[in-house]
């Protein structure tokens, strides 16, 4: 019996870093690891608490979904229990949360119905990145296995982190790198009209098309709009001896 149960759980485990390790986007990574997890073992709540570039604490995911502002919440590294796993990199189990944690501070504060904690550092390239924490309404509410598959889920989960971090950091490179190409195409056009206006004479136009790359360099006109510029109209050059228009 406890093999088919080991093959199960390895099965289980296998499919999480199947599920989590294929998606790109880190909400759908999130939100698939509670999916994959709830077969495991039985919680309450479970939540995924992430390190932001100023070393606060953030809830990026739970399960079930929180508030806003308890999404919001930013949390000092040193004032939470789950601060204590990041900080150490090592999990922390609380089977009795009340009891442990009010013997060392009389006045923290317990949410209502968790009375089992444990949380597992998430760690990527050497470091904790934040913490996979779980919670129950029992008192010792898992069996030192049961953490340990826990635990044995946090590199697939951390590697898929990291991994749709990664893809979001080049996606928006493509897009800074697009939003360039798009200023420069508009920049050509607007020069190459401004040069047609200027050979055909037209000073109403060659001013219009000068007010347009004022306003692309001061960031007002967007490049789509300024590329939908006016046909010009077909008209001979003139000749060499036509004066140029230049700007007062």
């Amino acid at each position: 019996m406890a093999g088919t149960d080991g093959a199960a759980r390895s099965e289980l485990l296998l499919k999480l870093a199947r599920q989590v390790t294929g998606r790109h986007d880190l909400e759908d990574v999130l939100g698939e690891v509670f999916r994959c997890l709830r077969p495991m073992l039985a919680f309450g709540g479970g939540s995924i608490q992430l390190l932001d570039d100023d070393g606060w604490i953030q809830m990026a995911a739970a399960d079930p979904v929180a508030p806003a502002h308890v999404m919001a919440q930013r949390i000092p590294l040193g004032s939470s229990v789950a601060g204590r796993v990041i900080l150490t990199e090592q999990p922390v189990y609380l089977p009795d949360v009340e009891q442990q944690l009010r013997s060392s501070d009389p006045n923290a504060r317990v949410s209502t119905g968790v009375c089992s904690y444990f949380g597992a550092p998430l760690l990527a390239d050497g470091r904790a990145i934040g913490v996979l924490q779980i919670d129950s309404p029992t008192v010792d509410a898992w069996t030192m296995d049961e953490r340990a598959l826990v635990l044995a889920s946090t590199p697939s989960v951390s590697a898929a982190i990291q991994n749709a971090r990664a893809y979001a950091r080049e996606g928006m490179a493509r897009a800074h790198a697009e939003a360039i190409e798009q200023r420069l195409a508009a920049a050509r056009s607007l020069v190459d009209a401004a040069r047609g206006a200027v050979l055909h004479g037209d000073r109403a136009e060659l001013e219009r098309q000068l007010a347009r790359i004022d306003g692309m360099l001061a960031g007002d006109i967007s490049p789509k709009k300024m590329l939908r510029l006016p046909q010009q109209r077909d008209t001979e050059v003139p000749s060499a001896s036509t004066e140029h228009i230049s700007r007062p």
